[in-house]
């Protein structure tokens, strides 16, 4: 049987909305006390600018936004997944990588 390539739009948007949309949930509690002098929250901004803009950049034609935005989406994420070092196998730690390797192929592939 052929793939069905008429739902590819369908599932890159979907991917694309539950991605960004997990990651603003996920991190939008650092705001609910706004503390300047930790770096969590800095970090927590920097995920919720990226798929804020991330998600911008599936309505634009070019796809620069997309790539640059999940490029960073990417590295902070990365970033987040190995700064208990060493890493362990654990559920944040699997989630983490996961989320990168969503981050990645929006990376390669655009929009």
């Amino acid at each position: 049987m052929k793939p069905l390539k008429f739902l590819d739009k369908i599932a890159i948007w979907m991917l694309r909305l539950s991605f960004a949309g997990y990651l603003i949930l996920a991190n939008i509690g650092y705001f609910r006390s706004i503390a300047i002098s930790d770096f969590q929250f800095y970090v927590a901004l920097a995920v919720v600018v990226l798929a804020v803009l991330f998600i911008v950049g599936g309505f634009t034609s070019n796809q620069g936004l997309t790539v640059i935005s999940s490029v960073g989406i990417f590295l902070v994420l990365l970033y987040k997944a190995l700064t208990p070092w060493a890493p362990t196998l654990t559920d944040h730690f699997l989630v983490q990588i996961v989320l990168v390797s969503v981050a990645l192929v929006f990376a390669s592939r655009g929009n």
